[in-house]
């Protein structure tokens, strides 16, 4: 029994995509044959390595017995051509991006009338599930894990964050700690188009991380700065609010940016005047995401979940030899032929589209 788990082609990896390929080698570590599904033939990312399997192809062949996971982003259930798959949540906002406001959705798991269960990567996930879906469909919560990489080195006064999410925000935030003249000796570190090593270098140093949770399914980053030592200032998204506890961080009201400020020069002030209270509270996060989001807990979930799933009459397994389509089968062409093709059929299509009036028409009169 083989589990594919579909992943995107991107440039580079997202947090969705190091959630895929952890959970693929902890698959694995449990006894299970587990891999990535990635389109393009030969595919890899350059920039970063994992010890999980991948299978490339724009269509596979699944045996009975084997299992599909889909992750939630758009509305792929035509890809599993009537066969069972399991969903795979980190995120909720794209469950009903797609839906009408008159209109109900079709399927158990709304959108998806295939999929037979799922798979939720938070706590916040898991509830809007359990609200979306019926109470008979599985749900299965797995943890996640933040790598052993994201340790605390010795904190300087700079307060790191990520700029292309929530950045008005976090641009606001900014110009008020500026404009409050209590900024000097501070430097503002921006996350933007590093390594994982280099983030996780970033993170170690930096004393402060400005968080710009924005729709988060989990939200990845606040707790990698947490398990790097930082004290984390910022917005939850609501998926980071099961760890962004007020103990040992500073959650703020949503774009609040006034208090997202005061908080931060609190923090700010803490670090230099009362360091104490700054390692105790950096201290306790850490210890926190340590305790919940290790690689003992993710495998705990995985396991679970895949004794349901791979279960004798399981109804999430493929049942008859098959062969199915990945997303990039049906990806926008890319190469300059490709690309010629794709235009010469929509102009021959809206071509059609301009004449089918006038026979229309021509047909009426000569009746």
């Amino acid at each position: 029994m083989v589990v594919r788990v579909m992943a995107p082609d991107l440039a580079a990896p997202s947090g969705g995509i190091k959630v895929i390929y952890r959970f693929v080698e902890n698959l694995r570590a449990l006894g299970h044959d587990a891999r990535v599904w990635h389109g393009a033939p030969g595919f890899s990312f350059d920039s970063w390595r994992s010890d999980a399997p991948v299978d490339t192809g724009l269509r596979l062949r699944f045996d009975p017995g084997d299992v599909l996971v889909m992750s939630e982003v758009g509305r792929w259930n035509f890809l599993a051509e009537g066969n069972p798959f399991v969903v795979l949540c980190q995120g909720v906002d794209f469950i009903f991006a797609s839906s009408d406001f008159l209109v109900d959705e079709r399927g158990d798991y709304p959108g998806w009338p295939d999929a037979t269960a799922a798979i939720a990567t938070s706590t916040s996930i898991d509830a809007f599930l359990r609200a979306a879906c019926p109470a008979d469909f599985p749900i299965h919560h797995v943890p996640l894990e933040i790598e052993d990489y994201f340790v605390p080195r010795e904190k300087r006064p700079q307060i790191a964050l990520m700029p292309r999410r929530r950045r008005e925000d976090l641009l606001a935030t900014v110009h008020l700690l500026r404009r409050s003249g209590r900024l000097d000796g501070w430097e503002i570190v921006l996350i933007d188009k590093m390594s994982q090593a280099e983030v996780a270098r970033a993170l170690g140093t930096a004393a402060i991380f400005l968080f710009g949770g924005e729709r988060e399914g989990f939200g990845l980053p606040g707790a990698e700065a947490m398990a790097a030592g930082c004290y984390v200032v910022g917005f939850t998204g609501d998926g980071a609010k099961e760890y962004m506890l007020e103990e040992h961080s500073s959650p703020v009201p949503e774009s609040d940016c006034v208090q997202a400020a005061a908080r931060t020069l609190e923090a700010m002030r803490w670090f230099s005047d009362d360091r104490a209270q700054f390692d105790e509270r950096t201290s306790a996060a850490a210890r926190f995401v340590a305790d919940h989001y290790n690689v003992a807990q993710s495998r705990a979930g995985l396991e679970a979940a895949f004794d349901q799933i791979l279960a004798p009459g399981s109804g999430s397994m493929i049942r008859e030899s098959v062969v199915l389509s990945h997303y990039q089968a049906h990806a926008p062409a890319t190469d300059p032929w490709n690309r010629l093709r794709v235009a010469s059929r929509a102009t021959a299509r809206r071509a059609i589209d301009r004449l089918a009036p006038a026979q229309s028409h021509r047909s009426s009169r000569s009746s």
